[in-house]
């Protein structure tokens, strides 16, 4: 697991600082990078892209949303949204987190960080290294 989530940081990085993503260009990058096929295959399960040739559903920012996302940062989920590895589900989940920061202004280090963990959560990464016996307070 371990591998995967070093993957998806790599490829939340190569999102930001690529101008033109497609699904190839994810896998090369990682097996450049180093990453093995299976390791791949698991990553971009994890990514679920849906659509590289735009997404016809877009997100209005509210002014509240503005104030508290950097430009970059909006422009970053714009972009993730429009190349299908953020659905309208989990764009939402990463602004509803990030406009619970307690930071003044979210950044895009910090987008990217909700980004992750929105992502193996809803692939349920977290749960896959949870054992039966384990027993949690509340």
């Amino acid at each position: 697991m371990d591998k995967i989530v070093i993957a998806l940081n790599l490829v939340i990085d190569f999102l930001e600082s690529s101008d033109k993503i497609s699904e190839k260009s994810i896998k090369d990058y990682l097996f450049n990078t180093g990453f093995d096929d299976h390791v791949i295959r698991q990553v971009m399960t994890v990514l679920d892209i849906s659509n590289f040739d735009g997404n016809i559903w877009f997100r209005v920012f509210t002014k509240k949303e503005k104030n508290m996302l950097s430009a970059d940062a909006i422009s970053y989920l714009q972009k993730l949204h429009l190349t299908g590895i953020l659905d309208p589900l989990g764009l939402e989940d990463v602004i509803e987190n990030a406009m619970t920061s307690e930071a003044f202004k979210v950044d895009v280090e910090t987008v990217k960080n909700l980004v992750l963990y929105s992502l193996m959560e809803r692939k349920s990464l977290y749960a896959s290294g949870v054992e039966d016996e384990e027993e949690y307070l509340h």
